[in-house]
């Protein structure tokens, strides 16, 4: 049984933070030793999305480091207006964590910030993965649960922030109790609407608990977390603002699963297309979450 000394190491080292030059408050989690990589959580997620890819990290030599974007988790809330807001962040935890270069990987929402901030600072990047990741401008009513009304929800930032608000709640309760959530009408519901391959990962109890815990994490702040969802899917529905043709093509590999219904793979496509020169390789039978199901080949692609 864990004790209580153990446990509140545990809970330190999940909640560690650094102060930012304009007093902002930066949340971020490191895990593992060895060769640096940064990861890009999800939109409506936190830094905890990490604890997914806790077993690459220690059985590869690999410190893996992720951040709260602003607005999530344990970081200040600041408007943001556009992608690379977020770069000045970054630069500065690598810098306190002594990172000189480090690879990159990001999944969904995280692609869009990942993609900026090289298009800035290759010069850091060694490498990056960017799996299932909108291309700009996203079409909103294509992910998720197709639904044409979401275009119109997004424009509304009334009605959009009740949506979100009510998805927050949701996402609360699911995860009081995840097995009595996956037991539940909403639960297998939610099970059905995924296709089969991320369904595998979704029906496992103790992978949803992580993510639906790393998802209330990125609520902690409640409405301010929910301002910044609909934020960064209002950054993503304009077109992109950053020079993505700087980036060193050859420094990237675009995953996408051919089955994924959250970023359909024609972004992976346009994001290949507007960056130039990048390695994509789709997975045929994988969908969102096909970077779980391919973590040996992930750290063959990191350690190239």
């Amino acid at each position: 049984m864990q004790s209580a000394e153990a446990a509140k190491t545990k809970l330190k080292d999940l909640s560690q933070t650094v102060t930012l030059l304009d007093g902002r408050r930066l949340g971020y989690l490191s895990v593992g030793e060895g060769e640096p990589v940064v990861y890009f959580h999800g939109t409506a997620s936190s830094r905890l999305e990490l604890l997914l890819l806790k077993d690459l990290a220690h059985s590869n030599q690999l410190r893996l480091v992720s951040f709260d974007r602003p607005g999530y988790g344990l970081s200040t809330f600041a408007q943001r207006r556009k992608l690379s807001d977020v770069n000045a962040d970054l630069n500065f935890l690598a810098d306190q964590l002594g990172l000189d270069t480090f690879a990159v990987v990001s999944w969904s929402g995280g692609g869009p910030f990942a993609l900026a901030y090289m298009s800035h600072f290759s010069e850091r990047v060694t490498k990056m993965v960017v799996v299932g990741s909108p291309s700009l401008p996203f079409d909103v009513a294509k992910a998720h649960n197709k639904n044409p009304l979401a275009r119109f929800v997004m424009k509304v930032p009334p009605v959009a922030m009740w949506a979100l608000g009510m998805f927050r709640n949701s996402v609360l309760n699911a995860n009081q109790d995840i097995d009595a959530f996956l037991n539940s009408d909403r639960g297998r519901k939610m099970l059905v609407e995924w296709p089969p391959s991320d369904s595998r990962f979704f029906g496992d109890p103790a992978w949803l608990k992580l993510m639906y815990g790393s998802m209330a994490e990125g609520f902690r702040q409640g409405n301010a977390a929910v301002r910044t969802i609909f934020q960064e899917h209002r950054l993503f529905m304009n077109p992109w603002d950053e020079p993505l043709r700087q980036i060193p093509g050859n420094k990237v590999m675009v995953w996408q699963g051919a089955e994924d219904t959250t970023c359909i793979v024609e972004n992976a496509y346009k994001i290949s297309k507007a960056v130039g020169g990048t390695h994509l390789e789709v997975f045929n039978g994988e969908g969102h979450c096909v970077m779980f199901s391919k973590l040996d080949k992930l750290f063959e692609e990191l350690s190239r």
